[in-house]
C-alpha cells in the first residue's frame, strides 16, 4: 500500500466527481494509463459503499466478462493478424534467400510459428490495457444505486497531483477538487 493511501481523516489530493461507476472506471483507467500508481487511486461515494458488499457477485462477474471478452477477442484478432503477416514475411524471406526450399508445408509452418505468439501477445496486451490495477476497479462492475462517484488520488507530490488533475479534467467530470 502506498504511504499516501487513504487513512482515517485523510482527504485525497485530487478528487473528481462522476455521474456513474462506468464513468469512474474510465477515469481510473485514464489515470493508470497516464502513469499514476493504482494504489493511489480510490473510489468514494454512496454507490461505492454499496458496491463493497455485493448482493449478487455473479452479476458483477458477468458484467466484467462482457467488458473483457470483446477487448480480448480484438487483441486476439489483431495479434494473430500481425503474427500471420510476420510469418508471411519470414517465410517469404527464408524461401527467397534459399534458406528454405519452396513448399506449402514449410510456408505454413513459418506462418503458424509466428501466428500463435502474435495471438498470445495480442491477448496479453489487450488484457493489460483493459484491466485496472487499482483495488477499487472491480467495484465499478457491481450492482450499486445510482449516484455520483468520486475518484480520489492520494499523493504528496505536487507534480503528480497536477498531472492527475489534468487527466481527470480530460475525462469530463461533473466537478474536480
Amino acid at each position: 500500500m502506498s504511504p499516501d493511501r487513504r487513512r482515517a481523516g485523510v482527504d485525497p489530493a485530487v478528487a473528481a466527481r462522476f455521474g456513474s461507476l462506468e464513468q469512474a472506471r474510465r477515469a481510473m483507467m485514464a489515470l493508470e494509463h497516464a502513469g499514476l500508481d493504482g494504489n493511489d487511486i480510490e473510489l468514494l461515494g454512496r454507490p461505492v459503499d454499496a458496491a463493497r458488499v455485493p448482493r449478487d457477485p455473479k452479476r458483477a462477474d458477468l458484467r466484467l466478462r462482457f467488458y473483457l471478452l470483446p477487448r480480448l477477442a480484438a487483441g486476439l484478432a489483431l495479434g494473430a493478424g500481425m503474427g500471420f503477416v510476420l510469418g508471411l514475411l519470414i517465410a517469404g524471406g527464408l524461401m527467397a534467400t534459399g534458406v528454405l526450399s519452396w513448399s506449402w508445408g514449410a510456408f505454413a509452418i513459418c506462418v503458424l510459428i509466428a501466428l500463435f505468439p502474435g495471438a498470445t501477445l495480442g491477448v496479453f496486451l489487450a488484457f493489460e490495457r483493459s484491466v485496472g490495477v487499482a483495488e477499487d476497479w472491480s467495484l465499478t462492475f457491481a450492482d450499486a444505486p445510482p449516484g455520483p462517484v468520486w475518484v480520489g488520488v492520494y499523493t504528496r507530490a505536487v507534480d503528480v497531483r497536477e498531472h492527475a488533475r489534468l487527466v481527470l479534467q480530460d475525462e469530463q467530470p461533473l466537478e474536480v477538487r
